[in-house]
């Protein structure tokens, strides 16, 4: 069985991060592909010295703010809700943005399993995987929904979760009658809390979900021991 990690998103506590993950791809023998919201030398010759990537695109986060702020704007007049809490549509337009491109740099026959890794994803125990039948996530930041994180997931089910390519759409759009009744019935989610999402909210763990499901795969959370490393 052929497995590959994909990294992405910005440098932050990587010099803290960085020999777990190694030890984790080097347990799993990973191959490593990259984007990095960076051109700083430094971070760059780090990345490439520490994780050895296939191949790695590093890009200037400025010069894509507007693309993103714009790409706000849109959903918001398609899709407008009263606000509560701070969802942050141009941020993480972005962080989607970050990780499809580190995974379009993968030659998908190549692989059977991909796993998905943050730069200040902590690896607090280290682990080894081989088969894999539905998306995997952590509990950590899931919000007993599904966690955005880190993921372990066959090939065929990669494309819903590296979702940048339909993410202006999912969060335009109202939801599918059958995801509510999915989270009605299967998931048992509170009805007043499924309204705020409706409403009030613009959630990326639920569009995430959302999207998994719509494209008929499954997941499931794990008690993965990683964490974010802040």
């Amino acid at each position: 069985m052929k497995k590959c990690l994909v990294i992405s998103g910005q440098y932050r506590t990587f010099d803290i991060t960085w020999r777990n993950i190694k030890n984790f791809i080097d347990l799993n023998e990973l191959d490593v592909y990259a984007h990095l919201w960076s051109i700083d030398e430094n971070e760059i010759k780090n990345v490439k010295d520490r994780l050895n990537p296939v191949k790695i695109l590093t890009e200037y986060y400025p010069e894509h703010q507007k693309y993103f702020d714009d790409m706000e704007t849109r959903i918001k007049s398609k899709n407008p809700k009263n606000l509560i809490g701070n969802d942050n549509l141009s941020g993480a337009a972005s962080m989607h943005y970050s990780r499809k491109k580190a995974f379009d740099l993968v030659n998908k026959c190549d692989y059977d399993v991909v796993v998905y890794c943050r730069y200040d994803i902590n690896i607090n125990q280290n682990f080894y995987f081989e088969t894999v039948n539905n998306v995997i996530t952590p509990e950590e930041n899931s919000y007993a929904l599904i966690s955005d994180i880190f993921s372990v997931m066959p090939m065929s089910m990669a494309d819903s979760y590296f979702l940048f390519d339909e993410y202006e759409s999912l969060q335009s759009s109202d939801w599918e009658s059958e995801f509510i009744e999915w989270l009605r019935n299967v998931k048992k989610y509170p009805e007043r809390d499924i309204l705020t999402h409706i409403h009030n909210r613009y959630c990326p763990h639920l569009m995430l979900m959302r999207n998994i499901l719509k494209n008929g795969h499954s997941f499931e959370i794990s008690n993965l021991p990683v964490s974010i490393q802040r």
